[in-house]
């Protein structure tokens, strides 16, 4: 049985989109309206090619659903610039192959670092999320220690403001989990901006 050994291109949104993909046509057509971008948005992916239901390209439809699996549900895939998760499958499908393909190494780039890169502005532009992250990063900070000054009025709460009481432990991990999520994403942009001066100066 043959197999389709499938090629890439970029758009102009930093897109990358399969050549041999079923919906190619309608991905390349010009002057999208909005609502065919959305629909595009939708149908970019392997599990909308023929080829995917066919099992008959060159990743199998097995490995295809393992790689969606860990890009959706497990967040394996995370741009190699500032830490977003891959929201794309393409993107994820290319470099895998070139890897196995062709032992190329290609950094997983979000749409939006591409877009920056593109114009030349991916460092001012991570420097401002980079600020909003700490500002997020402060506030989880400031709600952690508000709830470990009150602690002691609510936990002088009566047990049956059952309610309360789920409302407070929320929020408290709510906090801790924004609070830890930040200093990851942080970190990642840092070694994002090393590898782009490494790589890209």
């Amino acid at each position: 049985m043959s197999f389709v050994e499938p090629s890439f291109e970029i758009d102009e949104k930093g897109r990358v989109i399969c050549q041999f993909h079923s919906n190619f046509s309608f991905f390349i057509m010009p002057s999208k309206t909005m609502l065919q971008e959305k629909q595009m948005e939708i149908l970019l992916t392997c599990k909308t090619c023929q080829h995917y239901l066919n099992n008959d390209c060159y990743f199998p439809r097995r490995e295809i659903d393992k790689i969606e699996i860990d890009r959706t549900k497990k967040h394996l895939f995370i741009c190699k610039f500032c830490g977003n998760y891959i929201d794309r499958m393409l993107s994820v499908i290319q470099k895998l192959y070139l890897k196995e393909r062709f032992n190329i190494q290609v950094p997983l780039i979000c749409c939006s670092c591409y877009e920056s890169l593109k114009n030349h502005k991916l460092i001012k532009d991570l420097k401002i999320k980079s600020n909003r992250i700490k500002l997020n990063l402060i506030i989880s900070i400031l709600g952690i220690v508000f709830m470990y000054l009150t602690r002691n009025l609510f936990l002088s709460m009566p047990a049956i403001y059952f309610s309360i009481w789920f409302l407070i432990i929320l929020s408290l991990f709510s906090f801790l989990l924004q609070y830890f999520m930040s200093l990851s994403r942080l970190n990642s942009m840092k070694k994002g901006k090393k590898f782009f001066k490494e790589h890209f100066s």
